[in-house]
């Protein structure tokens, strides 16, 4: 069995030990929001984890009277005084698998030195190179991925960053979402994998993620997997947006992985039918039990009120699908050519 494949199996045993950690950690969570009661977040990460910064943002900031913003930690470094005033008194949250990569621990260093920033460290590594100088450090060292490309970590901090704004805003639903979606994550795996190895074998050779709101971040990480498992370009776009534009891309050799808003059915259904125009194979993932929707392929996210959890069991369709692909093709999806676990800049 390659790495890649256990540690995706394994996500639901990691993703019950996340929740329960945080139910474990819940006092000095609250008691850090209780102390440090301003309402502007940054979100720092570097590849995956600044795409789940983007969705950490959207999340908070849906939020009454609440700001946040999603920043690469390499592109802070590059020019700090122009992002001064955007994460000046904000409460910063660090997301990292390791909290050694030199972007993000430099990052940091200058926002404690230049503006004094309260910051959240969420890891999967103890004792790593962020943590002296966070106020708040959430390690989840179980989740941690030995092969190149993350995926246990990746959800885990995705279930992660969404336990810390349930706690933030006392979001009960979102909290309870959360739990449901770890809970049948075993089940959701088993119940999906004949069906993401039929659609790994379908003729393709570029992938497409669409969806929107919470999710866009871990949509846009799945398409990445796509890129770094199998080697075959992944793209992500916003749902209806994807007509302006990047749809001319699409084409008969084209897989697309759509994921439906459950609060809106037919302008998202036409989208479908624009993009089955093209030729491609198109999986939708959507609250329906019936493929309403004439796609290549449907998978049904049943009992997961809160859209945003449904990034939880969406980003295992996007990792299970990548990684039968790359072993369709004869790759080695646990060390893809030219790719790194964590850059240290020189």
């Amino acid at each position: 069995m390659f790495l890649t494949e256990k540690e995706i199996l394994d996500t639901p045993n990691a993703l019950k030990k996340t929740y329960g950690y945080f139910c474990e950690k819940a006092n000095e969570v609250e008691a850090f929001f209780a102390k440090n009661t301003r309402r502007k977040f940054t979100f720092l990460g570097c590849g995956s984890s600044y795409m789940l910064s983007k969705s950490a943002s959207i999340i908070f900031a849906s939020y009454e009277a609440t700001s946040a913003c999603a920043i690469a930690a390499g592109e802070y470094i590059i020019n700090p005084e122009f992002w001064k005033e955007t994460v000046k008194d904000s409460i910063v949250v660090t997301i990292s698998r390791s909290g050694k990569t030199s972007e993000m621990v430099k990052a940091v260093k200058n926002i404690k030195e230049t503006l004094g920033c309260d910051v959240i460290s969420i890891s999967m590594k103890d004792n790593n190179d962020i943590m002296p100088m966070s106020n708040l450090d959430l390690t989840l060292d179980w989740c941690y991925d030995n092969s190149v490309c993350q995926t246990r970590t990746v959800t885990n901090l995705y279930a992660a960053v969404l336990l810390l704004a349930s706690y933030y805003a006392k979001d009960e639903a979102l909290k309870a979402s959360i739990k449901v979606a770890c809970d049948t994550n075993e089940k959701f795996q088993l119940e999906n994998r004949e069906a993401l190895e039929k659609i790994a074998a379908m003729d393709w050779e570029d992938v497409t993620v669409l969806a929107d709101g919470p999710v866009r971040g871990i949509a846009e990480e799945g398409a990445l997997a796509f890129t770094e498992i199998t080697m075959l370009t992944g793209r992500y776009f916003p749902m209806l947006d994807y007509r302006h534009g990047p749809i001319v891309i699409s084409g008969k050799k084209s897989l697309t992985m759509m994921l439906i808003n459950p609060a809106e059915d037919s302008l998202q259904k036409d989208m479908v039918a624009d993009v089955l125009s093209h030729g491609g194979p198109v999986v939708v993932v959507s609250k329906h039990k019936d493929n309403i929707y004439g796609a290549t392929a449907h998978i049904q996210i049943d009992g997961i009120e809160k859209f945003a959890a449904w990034g939880i069991p969406f980003i295992y369709l996007c990792q299970m699908t990548a990684f039968t692909k790359s072993v369709n093709m004869g790759g080695n999806p646990d060390a893809p050519q030219g790719l790194d676990a964590f850059i240290i800049l020189k």
